[in-house]
């Protein structure tokens, strides 16, 4: 059985914190004692000097200061004990807090990529049994060939997803604004219309009506590069929860100070105890919908990130079996 890294070191990191404290207790302690130690024998210099005439309380009176600094030298010692195991204890809790954030990503990332090899596998077998097939067959009418450029084409558009995705999360771990930041005015209703366009011949082979509604222009400042990914990311997530014969609206609006967008489907909607996760990379909560999907969890922690940078605020809402609805609001012009 493999070692677990991350026990191995937190008992380092436990011995690393307490060795710590058991030199700072002991330099401490060390002046402490040195300290008192010389108020001590002061008072005994001075005792010395008074009682000289009688030799019986002098001596009594060493023997007393002795006796007091042995038991101070005791007490210290005995303090100092407990403080170091104390200090073990919360050493050891502190280091588990220490590299919790660590070991968070550590797993993340085990899991993206679990997921990426699992999802990448899918349609590179699917397109490599296809071709073997029509390599094997020898001939191949025109509508074949189309069933089979049709089907490559689906599942290469899933992997290239897949990879914009990842790249654009990879993009968001720069700083912010360094490379998405609003640079342009631009209408968010057209935005979204034109990003409804461009899904419309995927919502109708799902057999899905996709509705874009806009009550005017709706002026922000933005990127379009980066909120065209978003909103297409938004999209692409609720056409992929949402069963055939239903329905996903997008809606553009101005709310005084802001711009609003937002899409709501029928789909299967999201279990309450997951939809404080939606957005964190790599979040996959009912396996039914990561199947369904075929995504990397990606899409959605991109469209938070984006609209971040656009000094605006993510919003989700659903139940599960209701559908949902993403809002999305940016400081309008």
């Amino acid at each position: 059985m493999r070692a677990d890294p991350f026990r191995s070191a937190r008992r380092r990191l436990t011995l690393l914190y307490l060795a710590t404290i058991a030199a700072i207790v002991t330099v401490l302690s060390a002046a402490l004692y040195e300290f008192h130690a010389q108020d001590v024998r002061g008072l005994e210099r001075r005792e010395e000097r008074r009682e000289s005439a009688d030799q019986g309380l002098a001596e009594e009176s060493r023997a007393r200061f002795a006796e007091y600094l042995e038991h101070l030298g005791k007490s210290i010692v005995i303090a100092d004990l407990i403080t170091v195991a104390a200090g073990g204890i919360l050493s050891y809790l502190l280091a588990a807090r220490t590299l919790q954030p660590i070991k968070e990503a550590v797993e993340a990332e085990q899991r993206f990529f679990a997921n990426a090899a699992h999802d990448l596998r899918t349609p590179l077998a699917v397109m490599r049994s296809e071709a073997e097939v029509a390599l094997r067959s020898g001939s191949l009418d025109d509508q074949e060939a189309r069933q089979l450029v049709s089907s490559s084409l689906e599942e290469i558009r899933r992997m290239s997803a897949m990879v914009e995705q990842m790249l654009d999360l990879a993009k968001s771990g720069a700083p912010v604004r360094a490379a998405g930041a609003p640079d342009q005015v631009m209408d968010l209703a057209k935005l979204a219309g034109e990003a409804g366009a461009k899904m419309t011949q995927r919502a109708e082979e799902l057999g899905i009506r996709l509705a874009t509604e806009a009550t005017g222009s709706v002026n922000i400042l933005g990127s379009m590069t980066a909120l065209e990914r978003a909103v297409y990311n938004i999209l692409e997530n609720a056409l992929s929860y949402t069963p055939r014969g239903g329905c996903v609206t997008v809606t553009v609006r101005r709310e005084g100070s802001e711009a609003v967008l937002a899409v709501a489907d029928t789909g299967i909607g999201i279990p309450p105890e997951d939809l404080p996760h939606i957005a964190e990379p790599f979040f996959r909560g009912d396996k039914a919908r990561g199947v369904h999907s075929g995504g990397a969890g990606l899409g959605l922690t991109i469209v938070k990130t984006t609209i971040e940078e656009h000094r605006g605020s993510f919003r989700a809402e659903s139940r599960a079996g209701g559908g949902t609805v993403i809002t999305l609001r940016f400081p309008a012009l």
